[in-house]
C-alpha cells in the first residue's frame, strides 16, 4: 500500500458517542416575516416530536414525563389534522379552538401551555449545560435549576416529589452530549439547535400574553 492511499482522519469523521446529536434534529421553525410572524404548525410538531425523542433517552424513569409532553403534542395534532389549510399556523389553530369552546384551559391551548413549559426547562437544562465551563459530568444541578426556573411555580407537592426522584437518575454529560475528545461539532449543533428553540419559546410565550392565555394553578 502506498502512502498516497493513506489518508488521515478529519476531525469531523471522529464519531461521536452521544445519546442525543443534535445535528440530526429538524430545527424549530424560523420566525419571519416569510411567514406572517407565525410558526408553522406542521413544522413546529415535527421539531417537537423529535425533540421529545431525544428526551426520552434519558432513561424509562423520565417516561412519565415524555408521556406527557407526547400526549400534549398529540392535542394539537388532532386539531391540526381537522382542518390543516385553516390551522397552518399554530396561532390560528389556538385562537380558533380558544374561541370555540367554553373552558378552553381543557383543551389544546391548555397542552400547548403545558408544553411550553416543559420545553423551556429543556432549553435551559441544555443551555446550562452549554455554559458550565468546567464541563462537570454531573448535570443534575442543570436539571436542577432548570426545573426550579421552569416547571416548580406550577407543580404541587406530588409532582415535585416525583422529580425529586427523577433527576437522581440523569445520565453523564459525556452520555448525553459525547465525550470531549468528539462532541465540538455537537455542542456547536446544540448551541444552534437552542437559538430557533428559545425564539419559538419567546415568541408563544408573547402570545400567550397578549391573549390573555396564561394559567397559573398547579398540577
Amino acid at each position: 500500500m502506498s502512502d498516497e492511499s493513506v489518508e488521515p482522519t478529519a476531525p469531523s469523521d471522529v464519531v461521536c458517542e452521544a445519546k442525543i446529536l443534535f445535528r440530526q434534529l429538524k430545527p424549530f421553525p424560523v420566525i419571519d416575516e416569510n411567514n406572517n410572524y407565525k410558526i408553522s404548525t406542521e413544522h413546529f410538531l415535527e421539531s417537537s416530536n423529535q425533540i421529545i425523542d431525544a428526551f426520552a433517552c434519558f432513561g424509562k424513569l423520565f417516561a412519565p414525563i415524555v408521556r406527557d409532553m407526547r400526549q400534549n403534542v398529540q392535542k394539537i395534532t388532532v386539531k391540526y389534522k381537522q382542518n390543516e389549510p385553516l390551522f397552518q399556523y399554530l396561532e390560528d389553530l389556538i385562537l380558533k379552538d380558544k374561541d370555540g369552546n367554553a373552558n378552553p384551559f381543557d383543551t389544546v391551548t391548555d397542552g400547548l401551555l403545558w408544553l411550553k413549559r416543559a420545553f423551556e426547562m429543556m432549553e435551559q437544562f441544555f443551555r446550562n449545560l452549554l455554559e458550565d465551563d468546567a464541563c462537570s459530568e454531573q448535570v443534575k444541578p442543570h436539571l436542577k435549576k432548570a426545573y426550579e426556573e421552569c416547571l416548580l411555580p406550577y407543580h404541587g407537592f406530588l409532582a415535585q416529589k416525583a422529580f425529586q426522584l427523577l433527576h437522581l437518575y440523569l445520565p453523564t454529560r459525556s452520555s448525553l452530549l459525547g465525550p470531549p475528545e468528539s462532541n465540538a461539532d455537537n455542542l456547536k449543533a446544540l448551541d444552534e439547535f437552542l437559538v430557533l428553540f428559545r425564539a419559538n419559546l419567546n415568541h408563544i410565550n408573547e402570545f400567550f400574553t397578549k391573549h390573555d392565555l396564561h394559567r397559573t394553578y398547579k398540577a
